[in-house]
């Protein structure tokens, strides 16, 4: 009988013996995969019995950080965390495990791609995030001049004025050659000194209704943006130009011929640096903000790969530049 084929001298470690050769290699390679799953679930990063010392709970492996924890603890309840209640942080600590797992839930079934709201929400994180260092650093008061005097033209102060927009009407009563004389002959009467009123039932004028409020004239201070906004372009042309008590030129409309009459005036007036210093500061921070992300756009658009249908290309001024990296 062979040494292979005696069953007593398996327990015989100096004869050799095949079949407990097997049963030896089979037990190390059962020790073995033991070892290697008892490390892979107790890597740093697989799901762990044990919660980090930073963290108050994990769901599903993600941390609730305490700092979080007890943040929202006071902001909740309006109080030092110290002296919150065992049932007020009871409630918190629901309410952020719920959060995360709703929020996991969300990422789950790829909310972020059909769902509006939360595709603007995270616009909105990354554009913060990626804007945070700059809206942390302070601009000096030079860098502040500097800006300030090399967009002096954004802080000019508005414009105001008084004015009437009268209309000699044509029509059935009269033809567009006589709404222009009659109009013509009201400009001669108003600069000569003729009061508004007399020239208005003289010459048989009309407000244009344009500056009226509540069915009333508006001879109260307007701003310009205001005047641009309700006066045709042409008649707010010839406003714009005018000073305190003068009159415009006769302006032929559809309506008639227009009669701008500048009862005041205030022209726009340039800021200095320290009655515009508020805004500079505020444009300045949003400049630095836009160029940030922009950078970021910029950054992301050459690590993708985009293809753009045919209609894509003809209405983007960047088809070019966005399939660059199209293979």
């Amino acid at each position: 009988m062979t040494p292979e084929q005696s069953s007593g001298d398996f327990f015989d470690l100096a004869k050799p013996h095949v079949r407990r050769s097997m049963v030896l290699l089979a037990l190390g390679a059962v020790i073995g995969l033991a070892i290697a799953g008892y490390g892979l679930f107790t890597a740093k990063g697989t799901r762990s019995h044990s919660v980090p010392p930073e963290d108050l709970a994990l769901v599903n492996n993600r941390p609730i950080l305490r700092s979080d924890f007890m943040t929202q603890v006071q902001t909740e309840f309006a109080t030092p965390f110290a002296e919150s209640l065992p049932e007020q942080r009871a409630k918190v600590l629901q309410e952020m495990v719920a959060e995360e797992l709703q929020v996991q839930r969300g990422l789950e079934i790829d909310l972020p791609s059909f769902d509006p709201d939360v595709r603007s929400a995270l616009v909105a994180g990354v554009q913060l995030e990626v804007a945070a260092d700059v809206m942390a650093q302070q601009p000096t008061d030079q860098e502040l001049r500097t800006y300030y005097e090399a967009h002096k033209g954004r802080y000019v102060g508005e414009g105001v004025l008084r004015m009437r927009d009268l209309v000699a009407k044509s029509g059935a009563a009269a033809t567009a050659e006589e709404a222009m004389a009659n109009a013509q002959q009201a400009v001669t009467a108003l600069r000569a000194g003729l009061p508004v009123e007399q020239a208005v039932r003289h010459y048989r004028l009309e407000d244009s209704g344009a500056l009226m409020v509540a069915g009333h004239v508006d001879t109260d201070e307007v701003f310009e943006f205001a005047a641009k906004a309700k006066l045709a372009g042409e008649i707010y042309a010839a406003a714009a130009t005018l000073r305190s008590g003068q009159v415009s030129e006769p302006i032929r409309q559809s309506d008639g011929v227009h009669v701008v009459v500048m009862l005041e005036h205030r022209l726009p007036v340039q800021e200095d640096y320290a009655t515009a210093a508020d805004r500079v500061w505020t444009d300045y921070k949003d400049e630095a903000q836009a160029r940030v992300r922009q950078a970021n756009i910029s950054y992301l658009r050459s690590r993708a790969d985009i293809l753009l249908s045919p209609e894509a290309r003809e209405l983007s001024p960047h088809a070019r530049e966005l399939q660059e990296r199209v293979r």
